[in-house]
């Protein structure tokens, strides 16, 4: 029963934020329903995740959602080892299926996407996810997804039919932060505004990153990314999903309003974080999160290549994980749903 009223009122903010976003208005009156204030979710160190005290430290945290490791659908039988444990002490998963053998090499499209259809939906019946996550950051296709934007398209319409079958929603792998940068300096030009696409550029691409923006790279990236958005209503996703670690608070607006204008659909984020230890940055993102009414906001909380987590290797909060902690106590005082 209460799954259902949380999905009911998930119903409710899609609807709202859908005609929001078709209009050019951020959905600002519809961050307010009960169960669904608090936006917050985090990603653990692997070893801590599998831990009781990943669970520990997930409650201390005030995390809502838990974003396990990837169910990998191309395995002969694909599982959550800790899916179980989080839902059992209350958290809501943001769930991501990758079709690969393995973790650490790039998935491929299904060549039967029937057999894929049943995978996911003994998937989505058996764990139950608040949002399944098609993918991981479909545009990298040296790391993470090795088809075309098409073939993505496809495989997306499956997997969102497959959870919409079961009544569960359904978003994209989350483009990189980089990209969806780029994606947002080039639709300032598209329409014209020049100088807030150059203020944008100045904030996010400081110094010799500008070159970035003009590189035959980054075009290259752009456009890929720019069939990507297109494809993802036409999919039946719920969302449209990105990943974000830039240091600019204000360019996270941007950013969502700018997703949200070029697919007609509310915007949500399963994996954002930092590159620095400092918690005025932590405190920042969080409150543009809630501004901008973001209903589901992952936080790396783990190092990684090119990020800082909000706790260290053995679980112990680090001074941005005190930051986040105190931001959801003082903002989402009530119990998670």
């Amino acid at each position: 029963m209460k799954d259902r009223a949380v999905r009911g009122r998930l119903s409710a903010w899609v609807a709202a934020a859908v005609v929001a976003a078709v209009l050019g208005r951020a959905p600002a009156a519809v961050l307010a329903p009960a169960g669904l204030s608090n936006p917050f979710g985090v990603m653990l160190p692997p070893r801590l995740a599998e831990s009781e005290q990943g669970v520990e430290v997930a409650k201390v945290l005030g995390a809502r959602f838990v974003r396990p490791q990837a169910v990998l659908t191309a395995q002969p039988e694909p599982s959550c080892p800790t899916c179980g444990r989080f839902q059992r002490a209350g958290f809501e998963l943001v769930l991501t299926v990758r079709h690969t053998h393995q973790p650490r090499e790039p998935a491929h499209p299904p060549t039967d996407l029937g057999s894929y259809r049943r995978t996911v939906e003994a998937v989505v019946t058996r764990y139950r996810p608040a949002l399944l996550v098609v993918e991981n950051e479909e545009n990298s296709a040296s790391l993470f997804y090795a088809g075309s934007p098409e073939e993505y398209a496809s495989q997306l319409q499956v997997a969102c039919r497959a959870a919409h079958a079961h009544g569960v929603r359904c978003t994209n792998g989350g483009l990189v932060s980089r990209l969806t940068a780029l994606l947002t300096y080039f639709h300032y030009r598209d329409l014209g505004q020049l100088g807030r696409a150059e203020d944008f550029a100045r904030r996010v691409f400081p110094g010799p990153e500008r070159r970035l923006v003009d590189s035959g790279q980054a075009a290259v990236q752009v456009d890929r990314g720019r069939r990507l958005l297109r494809s993802y209503r036409a999919a039946g996703a719920d969302f449209v999903n990105f990943h974000w670690y830039e240091s600019d608070p204000e360019a996270l607006r941007e950013v969502v309003d700018s997703l949200r204008s070029q697919t007609g659909l509310p915007a949500v984020s399963n994996e954002m974080g930092q590159r620095t230890d400092d918690p005025a940055q932590t405190v920042a993102v969080m409150e543009q999160v809630v501004k901008s009414g973001l209903p589901v906001a992952v936080w790396f909380a783990m190092d990684g290549p090119q990020a800082r987590g909000l706790v260290d290797p053995t679980g112990r909060l680090r001074a941005t994980g005190l930051a986040f902690q105190g931001f959801v106590r003082k903002h989402f005082p009530s119990p998670r749903p």
